[in-house]
């Protein structure tokens, strides 16, 4: 009897990160991921979209991850429930003081139910993650070579347009004339790109399928287990994904993910707990010190954050009153409005793992996520969507699931 029930174990998780439950578990973060591709493929086909048929999709999709989540909440430290409640009390809090946006509460726990889904998997197999990293390959393959073919697919231009107010309400642009998202085409000329926009793919918008070019740069360089010759193939086909989606940051962040997971240096945990106000401290320093080294375009970005928060007064920040207009502009700004500075701080150190990862675990690899989160946020909005935030939980609920054998010998024999 006690053999049945271990062999029963064993084919929910093998040991190879196979499985029944990483399985579905990685099936749910395929569809998190792509659900606006799908969503814009059947509009496409005649099937209506909107901006609240969009936001109850993905409120669907995000409740089947449910309850792994909450299977997953055993696993969680003390400190690690005491933030999460604290998430929860700061986004109420913040809708008590603004109109109320149920939106909010919504994105501010997305990530840690990722988290959760990763912690309950707890693996994963490479070849999934090389299947990942293929099909959004293929599908970026298929704009720079054949738009035409991607446009009559996906018609990024027109899902964006019935689904996002704000894209709704702009000119028509060079972007929406061909079909792609706003801003397909940079101001000045691309810098990177390899064809004449910036590549989307999968994501529809280039700055999603940058991002997920460095999260997936992460896990090979610092938590695939497969041979040597394909992490360099995948953290080299990352690259190419992030200059094809002409993101600088994404590029640069890449370049830095590996030269510091490559090396594997033992850094101490206060790095992870320092590394969101060291990045604004920094990032603030180059705005106001050094404003002429920066693009046009970067640097009008960066004022968006550090311009409303110097006008914003610190009673109002507290609460999370910062003009709801901007917020959409700057992940900084709309963390505050859904958290408060406490709650975002709390907040971005759950969504990184400085409360859910294991002891001996590569510290470096949750301080490079950290790294991207924080830069990233104050570019813009764009990592908290479900396209990319969902991967961040996902990964970071990996690295803090105990490892299998671990926890073989810590279980008693049923």
């Amino acid at each position: 009897m006690a053999m049945a029930v271990k062999r029963k174990k064993s084919r929910l998780i093998a040991a190879d990160g196979g499985g029944v439950r990483p399985f579905l578990c990685f099936g749910l973060l395929f569809v998190s991921m792509f659900v606006n591709l799908i969503l814009a493929f059947l509009r496409a086909r005649g099937v209506p979209a909107s901006t609240n048929s969009v936001i109850a999709v993905q409120a669907v999709v995000t409740a089947l991850a449910l309850p792994a989540f909450l299977m997953s909440l055993t696993k969680f430290r003390p400190m690690a429930l005491f933030a999460l409640g604290f998430i929860l009390l700061s986004a109420i809090v913040t809708n008590v003081f603004n109109p109320f946006n149920l939106k909010s509460i919504y994105d501010s726990l997305l990530i840690p139910i990722y988290i959760g889904l990763g912690m309950s998997a707890a693996t994963v197999r490479p070849k999934w993650m090389s299947f990942l990293l293929v099909f959004v390959v293929i599908t970026a393959l298929l704009e720079a070579v054949r738009p035409s073919v991607y446009v009559s697919l996906f018609d990024p231009a027109g899902y964006f347009s019935a689904t996002r107010e704000w894209v709704a309400n702009q000119k028509a642009s060079a972007s929406s004339d061909d079909g792609f998202y706003t801003g397909a085409y940079r101001a000045g000329g691309s810098q990177f790109s390899f064809t004449e926009h910036r590549v989307s793919g999968a994501f529809l918008e280039p700055l999603s399928l940058g991002y997920f070019s460095v999260l997936m740069s992460i896990y090979y360089a610092g938590m695939h287990r497969g041979s040597f010759l394909v992490r360099i193939l995948g953290i080299v086909t990352c690259l190419c994904l992030a200059l094809a989606s002409d993101s600088r940051i994404s590029t640069v962040l890449i370049l830095v993910s590996v030269v510091l997971l490559t090396l594997r240096p033992r850094l101490p945990a206060i790095v992870l707990w320092l590394t969101l106000p060291v990045a604004i401290a920094a990032v603030s320093a180059i705005y106001f010190g050094a404003a002429s080294a920066l693009f046009s375009d970067t640097f009008f970005r960066l004022g968006i954050t550090f311009q409303t928060l110097g006008a914003t007064g610190l009673g109002a920040t507290m609460i999370g009153k910062v003009p709801p207009d901007l917020a959409g502009d700057s992940g900084i700004l709309y963390m505050l409005r859904c958290l408060g500075p406490l709650g975002m701080l709390v907040g971005f150190w759950l969504y990184t793992g400085a409360f859910t990862r294991r002891r001996g675990s590569n510290v470096a690899i949750f301080v490079m996520i950290a790294v991207y989160l924080a830069i990233s946020l104050v570019f813009g909005g764009a990592s908290l969507s479900i396209k990319t935030a969902s991967l961040l939980g996902y990964l970071v609920g990996i690295g803090s699931a105990i490892p299998r054998k671990v926890r073989e010998q810590s279980e008693p024999e049923p």
